[in-house]
Order: C-alpha cells, then sequence, then structure tokens
C-alpha cells in the first residue's frame, strides 16, 4: 500500500456554465479556489443590467405603423411585388454574356 505522503495530489476543476477553473488543495487539504464564482457573478452584474436595460428600452419597444387602411393593401401587394423583383433578378442574371 502507499503512505499518504507519497501520493501525488490530483487537479480538480470544475465547471460551471462557460466558466472552467481549478481548485488547488493547501497543506491542510482544504479546498481553495482560484477566481471565485461569485466575485466573477458581482462583477458581471452592473453589465448585466446595462444590457437589461438597453433591451427593454429599444427592442422591446412599441413598434408605429401606419394607419389600418394603408396596412392591409400592403400586406397583400409586398409579396407578390417581392416575388416579381427576384423573377426579374433572375432573369438579368440570365440574360448576362
Amino acid at each position: 500500500m502507499m503512505d499518504r505522503e507519497q501520493k501525488t495530489d490530483r487537479e480538480i476543476t470544475f465547471k460551471v456554465g462557460w466558466k472552467r477553473g481549478k481548485i488547488k488543495l493547501n497543506q491542510n487539504k482544504l479546498p481553495v479556489q482560484e477566481p471565485s464564482v461569485e466575485q466573477e457573478k458581482s462583477l458581471s452584474q452592473p453589465v448585466i443590467m446595462l444590457f437589461k436595460q438597453w433591451n427593454e428600452r429599444w427592442i422591446w419597444r412599441r413598434a408605429g405603423h401606419g394607419s389600418d387602411r394603408l396596412l392591409k393593401p400592403v400586406l397583400f401587394v409586398f409579396p407578390a411585388a417581392a416575388f416579381l423583383l427576384s423573377l426579374w433578378l433572375i432573369y438579368q442574371l440570365s440574360s448576362q454574356p
């Protein structure tokens, strides 16, 4: 059998989400983490708050639109116009020398 003094300490790794790290054992055999996950969370909180504010202000704002009388014809004409435009572009590309 091997004595405890002869054993080499294994490197203990962890993964929390995308973050990976190593845990080092000191002489008292107590785990000591090298960048603390709690410290990183506290540093990223202002960035998360800024992103949430930007998200609520610009992404989820109310979309403006024209009158309801104009909206219905545009919804019917736009797909037909896009299809005709794509056919014209294909014809122009095929007629190139």
